[in-house]
């Protein structure tokens, strides 16, 4: 279990061993999913000409994402949360493997690949909410931030040369080497996880239903209530979350001509900002800050994306600029999660997170796919700006509310 003494830095939390072990699971899985995503949108504007069904994939898959809360009851009743990743990794590798000599054959479409879709994003649910529990178990509360902010470095590392390797791949291999390259990082996730125990107080032996029940109450009573007023905020937030790979597909085949090395290069530096947002977090520490640092980088990602909008057609202004979106995407989310993680019970991390996720994830989805049908009648400039005013507007009015503000542990 976590030390109660904080550490003085970075490189005191990468001394820990065992959460060292637990980066290299996070980097093997996040490359991973970050390959098997840029296939799978790829293959998605291949199937259908269009932006709609990569807009409905991502409608789908956030959408399951907003499910998440059904997740929690069954994680915090495990003790060792390794158990959790010993299940769910294995599974996902071999829907991976499906999929890949499925598109490699040529037998693939439209309903097989929401069918992936639904099946990993379910899977995903109980990952990423056991992953959630991971920092609380592993570090003390002063150290969260910087233990997240290590984390989302080293995961965006992961994403990073996620979609750079698939970008390579759709090149030479195709959408089916995302697949593959995703199973084989499953399995190493997998092995780097088995000796790492990650025992936690479970939550009481109850029935889940009530386990459930009591997970939302949380949220609505003492400490636990201003996380409503913040969740529905980060509701307008979630909106525009899929908003940058969406924009990058649809900027790489309507501005740059299809070109997957372009499509390649955009994500990769949109990745880069993201790596470099968690050093910052991690460095900065700044567990007094929370609010008002997020509400800051919720503005200043929608100027990114306005300034990337001004960018086009131009490639390399392009390229830095989705390094600044990335860099102010990526440090809400380090912010939002280390401070649930904090103010948690610590039988109940799982159960507050992940229904805390339903807000940001179920608006996520819908936003996918209204920017999608937007995509079609809109011009790509056009959309990129609304997108910018609407997360500039989201975060104004984030700032208004004092518990956001005040939001610090």
């Amino acid at each position: 279990m976590a030390g109660s003494t904080p550490s003085t830095g970075l490189g005191s939390i990468l001394a820990n061993r065992r959460f060292s072990a637990w980066l290299g699971s996070q980097f093997a899985s996040n490359l991973g999913y970050a390959a098997w995503s840029i296939a799978v949108l790829w293959l998605a504007y291949q199937i259908s000409g269009t932006l709609l069904l990569p807009a409905l994939v991502m409608f789908v898959q956030y959408g399951i994402y907003s499910l998440t809360f059904i997740a929690g009851p069954f994680v915090d009743r495990i003790r060792d949360k390794r158990t959790v990743f010993l299940i769910v990794l294995p599974l996902q590798a071999v829907v991976a493997t499906v999929v890949g000599v499925a598109v490699f054959t040529g037998s693939f479409s439209v309903v097989p690949l929401l069918g992936a879709v639904v099946v990993m994003a379910l899977l995903d649910d109980f990952w990423w909410t056991a992953g959630n529990t991971v920092p609380r178990i592993l570090v003390g509360k002063d150290d969260l931030l910087r233990a997240n902010g290590v984390q989302s470095a080293v995961t965006g590392g992961g994403s990073l040369a996620g979609y750079a390797v698939g970008a390579a791949l759709l090149v030479l291999a195709g959408p089916d080497g995302g697949a593959f390259l995703r199973a084989a990082m499953l399995v190493t996730a997998t092995v780097l996880i088995v000796p790492v125990g990650l025992l936690s107080a479970p939550a009481a032996e109850r029935r889940l239903f009530r386990n459930l029940v009591e997970g939302w109450s949380i949220l609505g009573r003492g400490k636990g209530r201003p996380l409503l007023q913040i969740g529905a905020l980060f509701a307008a937030e979630g909106f525009f979350l899929g908003a940058p790979a969406l924009l990058i597909t649809l900027f790489a085949h309507r501005e740059f001509g299809g070109s997957s090395h372009v499509y390649g290069l955009l994500f990769t530096t949109y990745m880069v900002g993201a790596i470099a947002s968690g050093l910052v977090v991690g460095r900065a520490n700044p567990r007094r800050f929370v609010g008002r640092l997020l509400v800051g980088a919720t503005v200043a990602e929608g100027a990114a994306i306005a300034l990337a909008v001004a960018a086009l057609p131009q490639l390399l202004p392009s390229a830095g600029v989705w390094f600044l979106v990335g860099l102010t995407s990526g440090i809400p989310a380090t912010l939002l999660y280390s401070y649930l993680q904090a103010t948690a019970p610590p039988d109940a991390v799982g159960r507050v997170v992940s229904n805390f996720e339903l807000f940001p994830a179920a608006a996520s989805a819908f936003g996918a796919i209204a920017l999608g049908l937007l995509a079609t009648a809109l011009p790509p400039a056009l959309l990129g700006d609304g997108v910018g005013l609407g997360l500039v507007g989201a975060g104004i009015v984030a700032l208004a509310v004092p518990v956001v503000r005040g939001m610090r542990f």
